[in-house]
């Protein structure tokens, strides 16, 4: 026992001894500044890129489409989808492939200033009227190859071709209508004609006694005013008769969205309509689409809650998208012709003589994307709806991030993950490189960094998983005034690369 006691004394002392020793004398390696071989951008010039295109083009036989691959100039915060239409419409016949217009004097192209339009999956392509010189079948072929072209893009699932403003019509009629297209793998071009051919009402009858199913995009309302989204469905319609065609796609969107999240609750067209959808052949060939609503329209449309700009701009964006040749649209109001609307968000939109185009509604076309907002302690995707033009631009998308959460993402406890007070000007440049986006924020990003008492770590990674979402790359990289400082106020590290941090997701 005391030989034991003896033992267990000397074992103190020794442990005593060792925790007396001096501080100085105990030596850490500090860690290397992390590697940084990029300059910090200055400006957003860093986002341009060349890259290999898809394009699908009819072999010399014209059988079926082939992939001829092009080098093309594009640009991380512009879509793609322009440029790589004006590469296809423009590409010439070689020893593999026709080009697009079949040997006829005017040249394909796009038609209007803003001719691709892309938002919820759907591309709208409105082609100039050169396009009518074309036999049904090559114009056929024709959107085959840009649906082919178009679906090779991440964003976009389903194609509408217009050409001129107009809804493409498949006969000489007038009658069939081309609707939504896919890309069709593999299929074989002239049998892929000879079934669209076979659903033409027969010569010399009426089209309202022949049938037709289709693919169609209809246009909801978002129940927050901000504009509309489009959704794909499949309808059947009883005839084609353009009246038939107007009044199944009325009932469809009466029935409201099926998928659009955020979409407004649909009122009984049928109700707040004097009489069914009109449609009339005019002289010149195309058609008059008229719609007669009950008077005090607009006072009707807020009592339920709907901007009057964005629903009536719903409404015939579905209308016309679908319905081939029409060239003109009225709306009234009881008796009143429509000249104009006034949305308190909107503001006024004028009608020169009552006449209603598509690039009346096209500020209110929106698409979606992904912002991650603080609930205190992870981070919550929403959904945001932004102009369907500014969907690419990861500037705007950190202003909206910067925005913070609208009235209802607040009422469901969301909180910006940000310090208030920013904008775009605090973004000072862009870049990708080497699958990193650089970010080059402004000093005062920092000092309100450093001074707020926002969770840095959630600060950090909502503008990470935001952009990493949106650009589809994995690492972001940040820069301050040029600089790669190791702290702001000392919760992270941010001299390094941070990749996308599924984790801090509810």
């Amino acid at each position: 026992m005391k030989r034991l006691i003896l033992l267990l004394t000397a074992l103190t002392l020794l442990l005593s001894s060792c925790a007396a020793q001096p501080a100085a004398s105990v030596r850490y390696e500090a860690l290397s500044p992390a590697e940084n071989p990029y300059d910090a951008p200055t400006d957003d010039s860093g986002l341009a890129y060349t890259a290999s295109a898809a394009l699908h083009l009819p072999n010399r036989s014209g059988q079926r489409l082939i992939v001829q691959y092009v080098p093309l100039e594009l640009r991380y915060d512009v879509h793609p989808a322009r440029t790589i239409l004006e590469a296809l419409l423009s590409f010439p016949t070689n020893d593999d492939v026709r080009a697009l217009n079949y040997g006829t004097v005017a040249t394909l192209a796009l038609h209007s200033r803003n001719p691709v339009e892309i938002a919820g999956g759907v591309c709208t392509v409105n082609l100039a009227s050169s396009a009518l010189q074309l036999s049904y079948s090559n114009l056929y072929t024709v959107c085959l190859s840009i649906a082919a072209t178009m679906t090779e893009l991440p964003d976009v699932d389903a194609v509408n071709i217009l050409i001129a403003d107009q809804a493409v019509a498949m006969d000489i009629t007038g009658s069939l209508p081309l609707g939504t297209i896919s890309a069709i793998p593999g299929g074989e071009l002239p049998v892929l004609w000879e079934q669209m051919d076979a659903r033409r009402p027969p010569l010399g009858e009426s089209p309202s006694g022949t049938p037709v199913s289709a693919t169609v995009t209809l246009y909801f309302p978002l129940e927050d005013g901000s504009g509309f989204v489009p959704e794909t469905r499949s309808l059947s319609f009883p005839g084609q008769d353009p009246r038939q065609l107007a009044l199944v796609l009325v009932n469809a969107l009466s029935d409201g969205a099926q998928y659009v999240s955020g979409a407004a609750r649909m009122p009984s067209l049928g109700r707040l309509l004097n009489v069914d959808p009109i449609v009339n052949d005019l002289e010149d060939g195309g058609r008059m689409l008229t719609l007669r609503f009950n008077a005090g329209l607009e006072e009707t449309l807020q009592l339920e809650g709907l901007d009057p700009t964005v629903f009536l701009g719903a409404v015939h964006r579905t209308l016309v998208t679908f319905i081939p040749s029409v060239s003109r649209v009225h709306i009234y109001s009881g008796d009143t012709l429509l000249d104009g609307l006034y949305s308190p968000i909107h503001g006024s939109t004028l009608f020169p003589d009552g006449l209603i185009s598509r690039h009346h509604f096209s500020g209110c076309l929106m698409n979606q994307v992904t912002l991650y907002f603080s609930d205190g302690s992870l981070l919550t995707p929403v959904l945001r709806a932004v102009p369907h033009d500014e969907c690419a631009s990861l500037r705007a998308l950190v202003t909206e991030l910067m925005a913070g959460p609208d009235a209802d993402e607040s009422a469901r406890g969301l909180v910006s993950a940000l310090p208030q007070d920013l904008g775009s000007a605090d973004v000072l440049g862009l870049a990708l490189k080497d699958g990193t986006l650089l970010v080059n924020l402004s000093g005062n990003f920092a000092q309100a960094v450093s001074a707020s008492d926002k969770n840095e770590t959630l600060l950090c990674y909502s503008l990470v998983n935001t952009l990493c979402d949106a650009a589809q790359v994995d690492r972001v990289r940040f820069y301050f005034e040029g600089d790669m400082p190791g702290s702001l106020s000392g919760d992270i590290y941010w001299g390094g690369e941070f990749l996308r941090n599924p984790g801090l997701i509810r």
